[in-house]
């Protein structure tokens, strides 16, 4: 499979961000600071950070924690660019790679969804820049682009390694490494909230992201308790669950209970793409009637992520969806695997696709886990709380789907022990403003004297 030029093969998926960021987007393209582009739900930082990676950086890479997230943005693994293990990573893990010219010729390093990144990696991440490059500055002298939000996506901290992070960065997560707070990184935090309008449901998702609830606020929401099941909920809103098996059940039930034969659609599969990284069903089974939720931007423009529609007609290879009351063909799309590799000729960084995985862009949308339901938009969430919420900030990313308080039920009350917070999460210290306007915040982050121990 073969190589492109960076700059021709990122391409902005989705819509164009709002130009009351323009000034942060010519702020961070013109200068040379590390950035942590980090804001709340619904305020467009996937939108803006696929601008500033289209708008860069020839000599840039773009890298994320899993390969869900990979493929997502067009880049490739943190583990598999540097060859890391699959543990808890030390200082012997920072090693000479086989792509060391990558290395060598890239100026900038994006790395999505780093909420997930463990300080241990953040640090192996520094570490191996400055080996590879033979450049003792934090990173390697390579400008950091890091993009997540805190209250959203923790990282993944088995019990066998709490206590080790612990001791070694005070905390699992990716600022306490020596190497960010070495970085001296600048954070741009976006304000403008584009999903919801009504103040009074604003106010309620800021609560739920602080955990901190206001008595009317929970009052508010006691009237959004609905009597109907989940399965009930289902034929008029999107079951949002922490649990994936009662999100299939409920898919699997609608289905079923459909008029007329299923018709399958097998993805196409090349080179090397790992399961864990299918962005929805290798087999898909639909039946007319059936509704669907696309799960990828049209390149033209008819649908958006999260756009729910419903089957009108089942193609050989192809199937048409009615969305917004139009019509379309939907044809199968290509999600790409990539590695970066380094053009001798051109003497600059270029992307090899290494594996395909080609599907129709869709999935059921009866039911959908919260996780799965990240990034996307709807109007209509029925809110199964199930055995309740078990991840930080889970709940938040699950209210904040919503467009509107109008257009959201819960199976039961909201109880204090669904709000899950991890108080550490907010513990990098206190912010020097740089500038602070209505739309973005920009302020340099502290620098603790911190030594990595052991």
């Amino acid at each position: 499979m073969g190589g492109t030029s960076l700059a021709a093969s990122v391409a902005l998926a989705g819509e164009p961000t709002s130009n009351v960021y323009q000034p942060l987007v010519d702020e961070i393209v013109g200068g040379r600071r590390n950035i942590f582009l980090t804001g709340r739900a619904g305020t467009g930082k996937t939108t803006l950070l696929r601008q500033l990676i289209f708008n860069s950086l020839d000599k840039a890479i773009v890298l994320a924690p899993t390969g869900l997230a990979a493929v997502n943005v067009g880049g490739q693994t943190i583990h598999s660019f540097f060859n890391f293990p699959p543990r808890l990573l030390d200082g012997g893990d920072a090693r000479k790679i086989r792509n060391q010219r990558v290395v060598k010729a890239i100026e900038t390093m994006v790395i999505d969804e780093v909420s997930m990144v463990r300080a241990d990696m953040m640090q192996a991440i520094d570490n191996s820049l400055r080996l590879n490059r033979g450049n003792r500055q934090p990173f390697g002298g390579v400008r950091m682009i890091l993009s997540g939000d805190l209250h959203q996506l923790p990282p993944v901290v088995g019990s066998d390694v709490e206590h080790i992070l612990q001791e070694s960065y005070g905390g699992a997560w990716f600022f306490k490494a020596p190497g960010f707070q070495a970085g001296q990184f600048r954070l741009a935090a976006l304000k403008r909230i584009f999903r919801q309008e009504d103040a009074a449901f604003i106010r309620i998702l800021n609560g739920l992201r602080n955990g901190r609830l206001a008595l009317e606020d929970v009052e508010i929401l006691r009237t959004r308790v609905s009597d109907r099941s989940p399965a009930d909920a289902s034929q008029t809103h999107v079951v949002l669950t922490p649990n994936n098996a009662a999100a299939w059940r409920i898919n699997q039930q609608r289905l079923a209970e459909l008029p007329g034969q299923p018709r399958n659609y097998t993805a196409s599969l090349e080179g090397n793409f790992e399961p864990k990284a299918f962005p929805t069903e290798e087999v898909l089974e639909l039946k007319q009637g059936a509704r669907v939720m696309m799960i990828r931007n049209d390149p033209s423009g008819r649908w958006v992520n999260g756009s729910l529609g419903v089957v009108q007609g089942l193609g050989e290879s192809d199937v048409y969806v009615k969305i917004a009351g139009e019509s379309h063909r939907v044809s199968q799309q290509a999600w790409e695997k990539f590695r970066y590799e380094f053009d001798a000729g051109a003497k600059s960084v270029s992307r090899s696709v290494v594996g395909s995985f080609k599907q129709l862009p869709l999935r059921l949308a009866y039911a959908s886990t919260i996780h799965k339901s990240q990034g996307m938009t709807l109007d209509k969430v029925y809110l199964d709380f199930d055995r309740g919420m078990f991840a930080h900030g889970q709940a938040y990313v699950a209210f904040s789907r919503c467009r509107s308080l109008e257009g959201l039920e819960l199976s039961r009350e909201l109880r204090p022990r669904d709000v899950i917070i991890d108080r550490s999460a907010f513990d990098f210290g206190k912010l020097d403003p740089v500038s602070d306007s209505e739309h973005f915040l920009l302020a340099d982050m502290p620098k603790p004297e911190l030594e990595l121990k052991g």
